[in-house]
């Protein structure tokens, strides 16, 4: 879809209005999913989830026939992807901070039945100077599970849409719960710290090989100054069984809050 810069003269404040695009408007399951799950994200009120104020539908045509589209809070920042892009590794309590805010925000909307399915870095949105994390595009960016790999290669099978940040289960076209974002958020976190992803592959299909294979080298082996407590972890996340991982994105927050502390005394 397309994203506008607005100004709420109601409220004095600028929004951002995202409208659905035309080609993805024209399917009715897709409009409904947009709908539906636009309004979860709506009911997850949390400081580091995007606030939106309200969803509707354009309607484009007089007959009915309306783009669905949600008005929210309008981020000053970047993405996480950019401010990643602008170093080699980010230093190691600025990754554990962002970590640690994308686990409390993903608790507060797992705690409203809502699995995000889609974290990577340029779906988490560093606000203002401090960098606080807003998670962005709940639901909303395209599911690549429910369409055929083959739709996301060139013809020469180059990669369109990294499949990096995508647990196995999803990928295996298995069912998903929150352990699916866990794993999503561990990939992020071995990327910030290691400079480099766990999962690699040229093509698409030596991506998805990888994931399968479910052995990545571990944190501590290309990232030796990253402490012992923080690979457990992160390895813990990217366990290619579900059961493996962290309970909760609870549990996360709180183990990286311990870790936390434990640096800051020395």
């Amino acid at each position: 879809g397309q994203v506008y810069l607005a100004h709420d003269d109601s409220l004095d404040r600028s929004i951002a209005i995202k409208v659905m695009h035309p080609s993805r408007a024209s399917d009715p399951v897709a409009r409904y999913r947009f709908i539906c799950e636009s309004r979860a994200t709506a009911a997850v009120e949390h400081p580091h989830v995007v606030t939106i104020y309200q969803v509707g539908e354009i309607d484009s045509d007089g007959a009915g026939h309306g783009l669905p589209y949600i008005v929210m809070q309008f981020l000053q920042g970047d993405t996480l992807g950019a401010y990643r892009a602008t170093m080699d590794q980010v230093p190691l309590m600025e990754a554990l901070r962002i970590g640690r805010e994308i686990a409390d925000g993903l608790c507060g909307a797992h705690r409203r039945g809502l699995i995000h399915r889609d974290i990577k870095p340029e779906n988490i949105f560093l606000e203002g100077p401090e960098r606080q994390v807003k998670i962005i595009d709940f639901g909303l960016a395209r599911d690549v599970i429910e369409e055929p790999v083959a739709a996301h290669l060139t013809a020469d099978g180059a990669v369109v849409g990294t499949p990096a940040y995508m647990s196995p289960e999803r990928i295996g076209r298995q069912p998903i719960d929150i352990r699916s974002d866990i794993f999503g958020l561990g990939v992020v976190l071995y990327e910030l710290l290691a400079g480099r992803l766990p999962f690699e592959g040229v093509t698409m299909m030596e991506m998805l090989v990888d994931i399968a294979r479910g052995s990545p080298p571990a944190l501590s082996s290309v990232a030796a100054a990253v402490p012992a407590d923080v690979s457990n972890l992160v390895m813990r996340m990217i366990a290619h069984d579900p059961g493996q991982r962290p309970a909760s994105a609870g549990a996360v927050s709180e183990e990286i809050g311990t870790i936390e502390k434990r640096l800051k005394a020395g």
